[in-house]
């Protein structure tokens, strides 16, 4: 059984011309928009020549090298393997945009494959808590920041390559990147529509139904590969339809998440036996739950959660998870400020949520018995 760094190892030294683009290189250039490029190549405005992505890896820090916290040994070899492999070395990058702010986190990157093709990457949710309120608003706010500038950025890069009539284009992304790469599809305009290839969804959420009848799904939907892990919880949230593929993943529950987990064989995706995902009862009724609510209730459950999120000062889910007992205690009186603002249908989703979040990332029984204990307390104890 192989992963996404066996696949560079052994189909690195066949070009494109001698191994056309398959599904696994869809992963490889949509996971390459996590690592920093800043200072390293073109931003959209520069009006300069791309940078060979063996050059990049020469200029990269690689003590502050990638957006993400997690697997950071496996990241730094798969991209130097990539680098300096005959298959992608000649790749040149060019047309970075980073935005982030309170209410927005959006980054994408283009790769210019050497064969004519390029692929525009968009980055999923990182490290930093906006994008992860970003991908919440999805469920009730549509389109968020995000999506609007993924339809910018496709419709620019588009017009700068406009001489260029033969292009082929490729769109892709990992979690929130992916469900972007889907909707600037959708969005961008009509002349491009008819130059893209291939849409690469990788894990991504989906979108409200109501949401999802005003937009161009049908005329893209043909070119759409979306790729979803057997236990995927990302990848079902908002999804309806079942135009996706089933894969494989070393892990279990969450950390199916994470792209070094999903199996390959040779130049391919392992599928999974099973024709629906594992939990898939679970996402149902996380899905009929969001579909369910009034959008102005899905809005005030979010503004909730996050104002309590807030009051902690994390910035990032590092910085959450890392919040001690001790400074917890001393935030416990603003934080129960804030809970007892929340109305009664708002706080009973709150704990509906949290329990959805136990049964989900924990898979003992023993110890998620354990973990509802717990926040049966803390519920009782914040009602009274």
């Amino acid at each position: 059984m192989g992963d996404i760094i066996s696949y560079v190892y052994e189909f690195g030294g066949f070009t494109f011309a001698e191994k056309p683009f398959c599904e696994i290189d869809g992963l490889v250039y949509a996971h390459l928009s996590y690592f920093i490029y800043s200072g390293i190549i073109p931003s959209i405005d520069d009006n300069k020549p791309a940078i060979v992505l063996s050059d990049v890896a020469q200029r990269m820090d690689w003590h502050n090298f990638i957006s993400v916290k997690w697997e950071l040994d496996k990241n730094r070899e798969l991209f130097y393997k990539i680098a300096f492999s005959r298959r992608y070395r000649n790749t040149k990058v060019n047309y970075l945009v980073e935005e982030m702010d309170e209410q927005i986190q959006f980054c994408a990157v283009t790769f210019f494959l050497g064969n004519g093709d390029v692929f525009l990457s968009f980055r999923g949710t990182d490290d930093a808590l906006v994008g992860w309120k970003e991908d919440f608003y999805m469920a009730y706010r549509t389109p968020v920041g995000a999506q609007i500038r993924s339809t910018e950025y496709v419709n620019t890069v588009a017009k700068l390559l406009a001489k260029k009539k033969k292009l082929r284009i490729y769109l892709g992304g990992h979690s929130k990147g992916g469900n972007l790469a889907v909707y600037a599809a959708m969005t961008c305009n009509d002349t491009i529509k008819r130059r893209i290839g291939r849409i690469y969804n990788m894990d991504g959420p989906g979108f409200r139904p109501d949401f999802m009848q005003t937009l161009d799904y049908d005329g893209i939907k043909n070119k759409i590969l979306k790729v979803v892990p057997d236990e995927s919880f990302v990848g079902m949230l908002m999804e309806q339809k079942e135009d996706y593929v089933l894969i494989k993943s070393s892990e279990i529950g969450v950390q199916q998440h994470v792209c070094f987990s999903w199996c390959v064989e040779k130049d391919a995706f392992e599928r999974a036996a099973q024709p629906v995902p594992k939990r898939k009862e679970l996402y149902d009724r996380i899905n009929n739950w969001i579909f369910g609510l009034e959008t102005k209730q899905v809005g005030e459950f979010i503004d909730s959660l996050f104002k309590l999120i807030e009051i902690t000062q994390a910035k990032t889910l590092t910085d959450l998870k890392n919040v001690k007992g001790g400074e917890f205690a001393k935030k416990l009186h603003p934080i129960m400020q804030e809970y007892v603002k929340m109305n009664d249908e708002t706080k009973k989703v709150f704990w509906e949520i949290s329990v959805f979040m136990i049964e989900m990332l924990v898979f003992d029984r023993q110890e998620r018995v354990g973990r509802w204990k717990m926040l049966d307390k803390i519920h009782q104890h914040m009602e009274h």
